[in-house]
């Protein structure tokens, strides 16, 4: 067996080299690929190119061993996230915005002359993104960035990356701002400048319930007046009972703290005095 082996290797390797080179020259494409088939590093055609009518060129295609070989791209939706790019809005706000860019590949042979491999085209793509949100967005308030579509910048930022990938075959589907948030040094003076506009609106409550209380207790002290002075008209004897049991309140009705170390006070009058006689009983 060895030395029938020995005796035909050459045609055996030869077999399997032509085994080899058969498997080679087939290739299966999905559904979901757009291959480009090279010859010699040049772009010669192009298998299941994106085409939003026909998606009948999935299957299994014949190319030259050797000379041709195939470099394979993705035929449906691509994107990636770009994550808290700063930006200073109109109204002098720093913000952090994440951006969501949806695209796809339209043309596989121009992005095959220009990048190469598909997987560079992520990074190519993020490196416009930043003076496109700062062109689209700085003009506009942190209220309207922040609002749905970005108040028109997400359809302008879509517009002009589509503009800038198209040099590889790219089309851009869609540009969305997916977040915005204050950044630390912003959020800090947003919460500073709301517990000033707090302290501020309690300031202004207390004020004008303080104005509102000193305007009730005059014209409680003035229908007070006036209700004794009528009263004082109809009987004056009564008015000038009131008026002792008040001077006697005030001079004598509240009792000392504890820690109050001042005499109380005392009145000395004469035994036919009109103030004594209201207590006196006579």
């Amino acid at each position: 067996m060895g030395a029938l082996f020995h005796q035909y290797r050459f045609g055996l390797f030869g077999i399997a080299m032509m085994a080899l080179l058969l498997v080679s020259s087939f290739v299966i494409v999905g559904e979901d690929q757009q291959v480009v088939i090279e010859r010699m590093g040049k772009p010669d055609r192009v298998v299941n190119r994106f085409n939003p009518n026909n998606a009948d060129g999935a299957g299994i295609v014949i190319k030259l061993p050797l000379i041709e070989q195939a470099v394979w791209y993705p035929r449906g939706l691509l994107g990636f996230s770009h994550p808290s790019q700063k930006i200073r809005s109109s109204d002098q706000q720093w913000l952090l915005v994440d951006t969501d860019v949806t695209y796809r590949i339209i043309d596989p042979v121009k992005l095959s002359a220009t990048l190469g491999a598909a997987a560079k085209l992520d990074e190519q793509l993020r490196s416009f993104l930043p003076p496109l949100l700062k062109q689209e967005l700085s003009p506009r308030s942190t209220g309207a960035i922040a609002r749905p579509g970005a108040g028109g910048a997400a359809l302008l930022l879509t517009k002009a990356l589509d503009a800038k990938t198209r040099q590889y075959g790219v089309q851009v589907i869609d540009v969305r701002v997916a977040r915005v948030t204050l950044d630390e040094s912003s959020l800090s003076a947003a919460y500073s400048q709301m517990r000033e506009r707090q302290e501020l609106a309690i300031d202004t409550v207390r004020q004008k319930s303080a104005e509102d209380a000193a305007a009730i207790i005059v014209s409680a002290n003035a229908e007070a007046a006036a209700v004794l002075q009528q009263s004082a008209g109809r009987d004056p004897e009564f008015y000038a009972f009131f008026k002792a049991m008040d001077s006697y309140e005030r001079h004598f009705g509240t009792p000392p703290a504890k820690d109050d170390k001042k005499p109380r006070p005392s009145i000395i009058l004469p035994p036919d005095s009109g103030y004594l006689r209201h207590f006196g009983g006579n």
